[in-house]
């Protein structure tokens, strides 16, 4: 790919999701560069200018679509997996100190370690539902992981923002199959 996407390119795939689209995000706190360059040595770790600038423009974020037209399943619900996939979680730093754990990249870490392979680098990326989950290593390669086996995986062809893109285009799609389904729209 010659013409990698940017943060601005992102930010204006979000501008054109509808209404029914919740966007959270720590903008009003996110990391600052020592918090970046103090996790990046504590965890071994070295992020990209993509993922730094992310983080100190965002820190972390949600993206979902309203409950009130995209119902949360329950557990134990029995429906096609990919209606559990009503958002995705771009996971973070922060420089509030009540950021909520589950969205941080210390807990995130401390996951990998005790029951993943941290050889891919940072989680960084879930799909809700627990459909899939991305990891960025040192070198900025993404690995898409499927399942908690660990065999099956692929890798990202393109950059952090790259993702991110193809993924609130894969949410869109799946939101308009929600609502032909359920709200019987075209």
């Amino acid at each position: 790919m010659n013409n990698m996407a940017t943060l601005d390119d992102f930010l204006d795939r979000i501008e054109l999701l509808g209404n029914d689209f919740m966007w959270y995000n720590y903008k009003q706190s996110p990391a600052t560069g020592e918090q970046i360059e103090a996790y990046e040595k504590s965890h071994g770790l070295r992020f990209n200018s993509d993922i730094k600038q992310f983080l100190q423009t965002y820190g972390a974020v949600i993206l979902e679509v309203d409950e009130k037209i995209w119902k949360r399943p329950k557990e134990y619900d029995v429906i096609p997996a990919w209606e559990f996939g009503y958002g995705m979680f771009i996971y973070g730093l922060s420089s509030n100190e009540d950021m909520m754990s589950w969205l941080t990249y210390e807990e995130k870490f401390l996951e990998t370690m005790t029951s993943g392979d941290i050889s891919l680098g940072q989680l960084f990326f879930k799909r809700s539902g627990n459909l899939y989950r991305a990891y960025i290593n040192n070198d900025g390669v993404i690995t898409v992981e499927y399942n908690d086996l660990g065999d099956d995986r692929n890798i990202f062809e393109g950059n952090f923002y790259d993702f991110l893109i193809s993924e609130v285009n894969k949410l869109e799609a799946d939101y308009e199959d929600y609502i032909k389904k359920y709200h019987h729209k075209k």
